[in-house]
């Protein structure tokens, strides 16, 4: 604060004059505007203008108006009588209403024999207790380290062998169905899209066609528990939404990168992937008023990659769920592992 100033230009003005109809001491405003309370005597002069004693007075009119307004709707609800008061019936929901499903999206699972696969079983709890109309497996259920090509002949790679990798899928998909199977009227359509993990097979039976027959996706018991099987990057659509394990460039056949937002700027429709270890959402409007939606997730499991190191662990693991599905959009909400671990570990 000046020694000179503008008391109509200062830009602490009206804050002085706020605090001085509100009843605080030139002391008080001194310390409050300015930290200082030494300015007080300076303020002690700006408050004997004749403009400020003036804008102080509307000022203390002003808040006196608001006060009086506060009391009288106070009192007004005081003697409101409510006696007579009856409840509006809840408006019957329409059958459009009624067709708008639920969809949960299993992120990637990558079942392993090395690791313990109860994450599985709360995942089913889950799905079990909320009973959403689709239930979408977004790929990548078995991992096959055994099939892994980044890694053949490395140390790393010793004492993977395929039946192990099998037997874990396997196991992990009779976890996830479990719950499922003990409400016998639940009949959910499920829809499993292959991932490239499960692509690992298809690929080592094609360089071994002398397995054909014997060994394959096929062979895996997806039908056995109901679920209907997609070829690997071939798209689902359900309610205009396409599901599949990831979306590939035409042009190099690789995974779109990019974030959700900018992928779905590529594609054009609504989606949801997994592939990607991470959760990125993307929610645009279209010339039309409707909206379109990108999903990236793809973990739920509940173990950590050696090779991705610590930051590249620390990423989301759980469901997606869209509700009220309709014309390529789905509310979104997001479950997490962590939270299915702590209702139905055992």
């Amino acid at each position: 604060m000046s020694s000179v100033y503008n008391i109509m230009t200062d830009d602490w003005y009206n804050s002085a004059v706020d605090l001085k109809a509100k009843g605080m001491s030139n002391r008080g405003i001194a310390r409050t505007l300015f930290g200082n309370e030494n300015y007080r005597n300076r303020l002690n002069d700006f408050f004997k203008n004749d403009t400020v004693i003036e804008d102080v007075y509307n000022r203390e009119r002003e808040l006196q108006e608001d006060e009086n307004i506060k009391a009288h709707i106070l009192s007004s609800q005081l003697i409101n009588d409510y006696s007579d008061w009856q409840k509006k019936e809840k408006p019957s929901v329409t059958q459009v209403d009624k067709d708008k499903p639920t969809i949960l999206v299993i992120a990637d699972t990558q079942a392993k024999s090395e690791e313990d696969l109860e994450y599985l079983l709360w995942i089913g709890h889950y799905i079990a207790e909320k009973q959403p109309d689709v239930i979408v497996h977004i790929g990548d259920h078995y991992d096959f380290p055994s099939l892994s090509s980044y890694d053949k002949g490395k140390a790393s790679s010793e004492g993977r062998r395929l039946y192990k990798d099998i037997e874990a899928g396997n196991t992990g998909f009779e976890y996830l169905n479990l719950a499922m199977k003990s409400i016998p009227d639940y009949n959910p359509r499920k829809v499993f899209c292959l991932g490239n993990h499960e692509h690992r097979l298809s690929r080592y039976v094609d360089d071994n066609p002398e397995l054909i027959g014997t060994l394959g996706v096929d062979k895996l018991p997806f039908e056995k528990y109901g679920w209907e099987v997609h070829p690997f990057l071939k798209p689902v659509e359900i309610e205009g939404i396409y599901f599949v394990h990831y979306l590939a460039n035409p042009f190099t056949g690789k995974p779109y990168s990019g974030s959700a937002a900018n992928i779905l700027s590529k594609v054009g429709k609504s989606f949801v992937v997994g592939h990607k270890q991470m959760l990125d959402i993307s929610i645009r409007p279209t010339i039309d008023g409707s909206l379109q939606l990108g999903i990236v997730n793809g973990a739920c499991y509940d173990f950590s990659e050696s090779y991705k190191g610590y930051q590249g662990n620390n990423h989301f693991r759980g469901l997606t769920v869209l509700h009220e599905c309709a014309e390529g959009f789905g509310v979104p909400m997001f479950v997490s592992l962590d939270y299915m671990k702590e209702k139905y570990y055992e």
